[in-house]
């Protein structure tokens, strides 16, 4: 008797957690498969001594409060998923060629700093917000049954004309002085996208979302976030299969079919793959049956950029070493053009976020400690020339040379601190999660490949029927509230195929 599942799941990703969490409340037969023996993918955490380190999430937009949720809290609450979430005091810290900024959350309150700062600025910051409310309902307008361009036009003004602007272009028309433009821009480094050509619409959902709400992180790393998908997916009847590989997806006539695990064919015509498309493409499908648009899509797209991260687990509390600030941005060169060509090499790359999760997190680490981590995007290509031999050298060097840096910046010594260090490269992250060059943004936006152009082609795109994506690779690009995002829709959109018997 051969095994038969309505929807079956590929990967536990954030993506994929999200997706069969939905399908599975939803009543659907749903399998999910993860080749590693934990659920999360980056959404986990490690030991090293006393300290559990969190691997990727720097901090989480889009859960709003219990009294306003926003799009993750929703789609935790609509699968009964329930996590602790802490809030982070502020919205950023960021060090420009060595001048200092700090900005609070609160949209009244960030406008009022931003003028302290940069005389002159309020009414383009306000004008900015102004104009991301105005997009984040047009997106909701086209998220609609029915769209009316005329009644958009009326509605939407502005939106018809920056809706795939550069976010540059817009400061700029703005008036916007340069230096407000900087720190505005500051969220850039979260996708890895400059100003020159990170659409407007995608920045300003971002940076309203953290201005507004504030961010939030789980009270027990991301690993919390994805233990409570993977229990709701099992509480309501799906089945997780973790240290399973998916071999093939099966594909007959451009149908899905099901996939191949240690040679046994499961079978479902509805899958969701939040596995990288190169990796589905390249290794799990036959040939004959891979569509020329679908090799055409993935080949023009560029692989969005790595990590490297140093763990670092103190010995002294922050308020020892000073440390008051939960994120901070430190921006070398001043030029942000230059910091995102810059994560083309290794020595020259000068950009790093900083992390104390005790400031959101008091009780993070055993007492009279602290965690703290620097993250430097890069692409995994820039690691491609290290010999095995010069890894771990070139390695260490790299995490002194980002530790100094941090220490000269803000004036916090951490380095005669040092318990517990642990440093993850690309090629770490390559091992780890399987994606060509350690590829942890999924594909890079691109002003061709935007936000909104993805959005809008996405289902014309879809060349094999009952294959669906979700992840970052996808519409929303990266980050964890857009691989949840992708996910919930992939699986909402499976079944209406099901009920429609597309």
């Amino acid at each position: 008797m051969k095994k038969q599942y309505d929807i079956i799941v590929i990967g536990a990703g954030n993506g994929g957690l999200a997706a069969a969490a939905y399908a599975a409340k939803a009543g659907k037969k749903t399998l999910l498969v993860e080749r590693h023996n934990i659920p999360g993918g980056c959404a986990t955490s490690f030991r090293r001594g006393r300290f559990e380190f969190e691997p990727s999430l720097h901090e989480l937009a889009g859960f709003g409060t219990k009294e306003q949720p926003q799009e993750v809290e929703r789609i935790f609450q609509n699968v009964e998923a329930n996590v602790t979430m802490l809030q982070v005091p502020d919205a950023f810290r960021v060090i420009i060629d060595g001048a200092d900024y700090r900005l609070p959350t609160g949209r009244v309150d960030f406008c009022n700093a931003m003028e302290e700062y940069v005389p002159g600025c309020k009414k383009s910051v306000e004008d900015f917000f102004g104009l991301a409310d105005e997009c984040a309902q047009a997106i909701q307008y086209l998220g609609g049954s029915a769209i009316d361009l005329d009644e958009m036009k009326e509605k939407f003004p502005h939106f018809m004309y920056i809706a795939n602007a550069p976010l540059k272009d817009v400061l700029d028309a703005l008036n916007m002085p340069a230096t407000a433009q900087t720190i505005m821009s500051t969220y850039w480094s979260y996708m890895a996208m400059p100003p020159s050509f990170f659409d407007f619409t995608m920045y300003a959902y971002m940076l309203e979302r953290y201005v507004d709400f504030g961010a939030t992180v789980p009270k027990n790393r991301s690993h919390e976030l994805s233990c409570a998908l993977a229990d709701s997916v099992r509480r309501n009847g799906g089945e997780i299969w973790f240290g399973t590989e998916v071999s093939k997806i099966l594909v007959e006539n451009g149908q899905a079919k099901g996939v191949v695990i240690n040679g046994e064919e499961i079978y479902s015509e509805h899958i969701i793959c939040n596995v990288h498309p190169h990796i589905v493409f390249g290794r799990m499908m036959d040939a004959p049956e891979i569509p020329a648009g679908e090799l055409k899509r993935a080949n023009a797209r560029q692989l969005g950029v790595s990590g490297f991260t140093v763990y670092l687990g103190l010995n002294k509390t922050a308020e020892e070493l000073g440390i008051t600030d939960y994120s901070t941005f430190i921006n070398g060169t001043g030029d942000i053009e230059q910091g995102f060509l810059n994560m083309n090499t290794i020595d020259q790359n000068d950009y790093q976020i900083t992390n104390c999760l005790n400031i959101s997190n008091p009780g993070c680490s055993p007492e009279g400690t602290c965690i703290v981590w620097l993250t430097q995007l890069c692409r995994g290509s820039a690691w491609a020339g290290i010999t095995p031999r010069q890894y771990k050298k070139k390695k260490n060097k790299t995490a002194a040379r980002l530790i100094r840096q941090y220490e000269e910046s803000t004036g916090v010594k951490i380095s005669d601190a040092i318990e517990e260090i642990s440093i993850s490269t690309p090629v770490t992250f390559a091992r780890y999660l399987g994606t060509p060059d350690g590829s942890i943004y999924g594909y890079q936006g691109l002003p061709w490949d935007t936000m909104l152009a993805r959005t809008m082609t996405f289902e014309k795109e879809r060349y094999i029927k009952g294959l669906r994506f979700c992840g970052g690779f996808t519409t929303r690009m990266d980050g964890y509230s857009s691989a949840y995002a992708t996910g919930n829709n992939a699986a909402k959109m499976t079944l209406a195929d099901i009920e429609e018997g597309r």
